[in-house]
């Protein structure tokens, strides 16, 4: 068991009404107190921002962090009704109404939810069952510590008489919040731990569940953009007259496009009462732009840049341990490799759509997004409107992957909106959703290493290039453009005594936005594969070279200041081990199978994973993965069954990354247009996957992001042991087939 202290910044203690309903007011830093008042009766009490329950005993968890199929409507609420000893059957999940909760908690991304939430919602499930208990305590006059709750009901420990919650309801919510509560400790989980399937599963499986897409507000119209083919160019002239006499045409409308953060491009919108309509009408339009000067760049030309450029020192030195220049680079005790990897689309099942409503100054807004503080503030600042007008509604997200972190498309709808007396919903059509994305960062690596004459390694060298996200949100004067975390910054977690690491930008104009797994996924990729490549060259078994720079390493901290974090080498090794041991690695082989593996440290989500990938060659350059096997450590696992879906979906999203993923540039616009050159793993490419836990209490991590990482690199190692290393992804560019 463990006590916790209740700061007046996390609850207040007086008593007050919602509705008919006694509401006991619950402060988090940034948020008002209810208001104190007093009524008659009861409906049901809302001890805090996070749960309500009805004296029917029927329990609802708000839940503050977007859902997008990643399945926080059902881990979060899980992490409360542990500490309620709640009745899981009688727990329903809502999203908490944007402004109940602080400024931030809303967000969702970087695989925090859990990681972020998980105390405060242990402490709003256990203030709660302390009240209920106290409740049944002063009905049966005795006290509290005579009582339990279980499954819903508080029971006296004496007579063995039980209460529902729904029957306490009214009498706890005239009590005081509890100064301290006691937490559970891991072994009393009844919950936690157990496999819960989604709690909307059913409905998203006979299409009841209604995304942003679904959504309908009265009196609503629809948009379609034509857009600036070249970011940053700008609109000349538009003649609509073709467009307006289509039937069921309203108008047609243009904005202009904003620079830092979002990038939004000067756009001509036809508005019309059905959203066919609209998009024939836009291909009725004549429209002249002024590109600009950025109107020639290719994705060719930039990996030539990036390539070139990767053998000049780094812009940045991220870690400097020892002194790599006292080795010389001979090609018996060292060696050197390139690794490249595109420009990616985040290609959601829900193409981005959102709807506003602005009148009189009043805005109102519906759709999803993972960063719903940081829209409000653009649109005050790019819109003209103010912040107490704006009243957002969230909605259900058909799949994010980080793509709503981004939200050029709400400024879209509201510039839209501004000019027609009416909700406008902005719905754009598979061809814009691709063309028009934020796309992760292409990148190129340049890795050097040596050692000594008995062969142990003496010095690393990693010089990462992308055209960095944080020039394009920040400006060409971002104060750190470094995309490193994933091992090639004060992160890096083989033990060897020089390693210098560093960062250079290379500009490139199209806009850039954060994709699952970020820059960690593009790190790892090659470090995972140039250790490979030093292992093999020094005839060393590739897993136990990896462990043999891991394991007994002791933790260490990686940055300076509030921002500093812990690296477990440890940790990492043992995800290693139990992939290597699932998959049979030091077991004999089929003739023609192969196995590859990888590991790293998801380090801002405290987790840590490793894959293990065994394929058979079936010709030259083709082959077919027999089975995927992945680790994680990821603290306590509140769900199992959301970690392994997160874990196998991730394997999905990575191999389509690894085998065949690139979103390329010519004349500055996106070739790709759709699924057919954007091409998403069919199901007949999904291979076996099986998916193993490392058992532990540490405070639990982000499990979304973490199956990613290791996935591409293991499998290039895989195709190395066979004989052909690919460098560059996806692998299809280096001629490799897969059945």
């Amino acid at each position: 068991m463990q006590k916790v202290n209740i700061s007046r910044k996390e609850f207040i203690t007086s008593t007050s009404f919602a509705g008919s309903g006694l509401l006991l007011g619950f402060l988090l830093p940034g948020i008002k107190t209810f208001a104190q008042t007093s009524a008659p009766g009861c409906d049901f009490f809302q001890p805090n921002a996070f749960l309500k329950i009805d004296t029917k005993g029927l329990i609802t968890v708000y839940v503050g962090r977007q859902e997008m199929g990643q399945g926080v409507n059902t881990s979060l609420p899980m992490v409360v009704a542990e500490e309620l000893d709640a009745d899981w059957r009688n727990v329903k999940v809502e999203i908490a109404p944007f402004g109940t909760l602080p400024e931030g908690a809303h967000d969702t991304g970087g695989s925090q939810s859990v990681l972020t939430d998980f105390t405060s919602l242990r402490k709003a499930g256990a203030v709660a069952k302390a009240m209920l208990i106290a409740a049944a305590a002063k009905l049966w006059n005795i006290k509290p510590e005579q009582c339990a709750a279980d499954n819903g009901t508080v029971v006296n420990t004496g007579t063995m008489k039980s209460i529902s919650y729904g029957e306490l309801v009214c009498e706890a919510a005239k009590l005081e919040v509890p100064k301290e509560v006691t937490l559970k400790s891991p072994k009393e989980f009844k919950l936690i731990g157990k496999e819960q399937r989604k709690s909307n599963l059913k409905d998203i499986l006979t299409g009841k569940t209604k995304y942003g897409i679904d959504l309908k507000v009265p009196g609503m119209l629809y948009a379609t953009v034509e857009r600036c083919p070249v970011l940053g160019g700008s609109l000349v002239s538009v003649d609509d007259s073709e467009a307006l006499k289509l039937p069921g045409v309203i108008k047609v409308v243009t904005y202009k496009g904003t620079g830092v953060p979002m990038h939004v491009r000067d756009g001509v919108a036809v508005v019309a009462n059905n959203i066919w309509t609209a998009m024939k009408a836009r291909k009725l339009l004549k429209i002249k732009w002024d590109e600009g000067a950025k109107n020639t760049q290719s994705t060719t030309t930039l990996m030539q840049q990036m390539t070139a450029r990767s053998l000049q020192p780094p812009a940045f030195v991220k870690l400097k341990k020892g002194d790599i220049s006292k080795f010389k680079l001979t090609p018996a005790n060292s060696i050197a490799a390139t690794y490249k990897a595109p420009f990616l689309a985040h290609a959601t099942m829900e193409p981005i759509n959102f709807i506003a409503g602005v009148k009189d100054g009043v805005c109102e807004l519906w759709g999803g997004l993972q960063l719903p503080d940081w829209t409000v503030n653009e649109i005050v600042r790019s819109c003209g409107l103010k912040k107490e007008n704006i009243k957002v509604n969230l909605a259900l997200m058909g799949g994010g992957f980080g793509r709503r972190l981004h939200f050029e498309f709400a400024i879209e709808a509201v510039k839209i909106a501004q000019q027609v007396n009416a909700p406008v919903k902005l719905i754009n059509d598979r061809a814009d959703d691709i063309r028009f994305d934020n796309f992760r960062p292409a990148n190129v690596h340049r890795l050097e290493a040596s050692w000594d004459a008995t062969g142990k390694l003496q010095s690393w060298y990693h010089h990462v290039l992308s055209t960095s996200i944080a020039v394009m949100t920040q400006g060409p004067d971002a104060k750190d453009p470094a995309e490193n975390l994933g091992g090639a910054d004060t992160d890096f977690y083989y033990d060897m005594p020089h390693v210098t690491t560093g960062y250079s930008h290379v500009d490139f104009n199209i806009n850039r936005g954060w994709l699952r797994s970020v820059e960690i996924c593009m790190n790892s990729f090659p470090i995972e594969c140039f250790i490979d490549e030093v292992a093999r060259k020094l005839k060393k078994d590739p897993l136990a070279y990896r462990l043999s720079l891991l394991d007994g390493r002791p933790m260490f901290m990686t940055g300076e200041g509030p921002g500093a974090m812990k690296q477990y080498p440890q940790r990492i090794a043992n995800v290693l081990k139990l992939a290597a041991e699932k998959i049979g690695y030091n077991q004999p082989r089929k003739k023609n199978h192969y196995i590859g593996v990888a590991t790293h440290s998801f380090i801002f989500a405290k987790a840590y994973a490793a894959h293990a990938i065994e394929i058979e060659m079936l010709g030259p350059k083709k082959f077919r993965i027999v089975k995927v096997v992945g680790a994680i450590d990821c603290g306590i696992v509140v769900n199992p069954d959301g970690l392994r879906n997160q874990m196998e979906g991730g394997v999905a999203f990575a191999l389509q990354q690894a085998l065949k993923g690139e979103i390329t540039i010519q004349n500055s616009r996106v070739v790709q247009d759709g699924f057919n050159g954007f091409e998403l793993l069919r199901f007949n490419e999904m291979p076996p996957v099986e998916i193993y836990t490392v058992a532990s209490e540490e405070e639990p991590g982000g499990v979304g992001e973490v199956g990613l990482p290791t996935v591409a690199p293991a499998l290039c190692n895989a195709l190395a042991a066979a004989g052909a290393r690919p460098r560059t992804l996806p692998i299809k560019n280096e001629g490799f087939e897969w059945v």
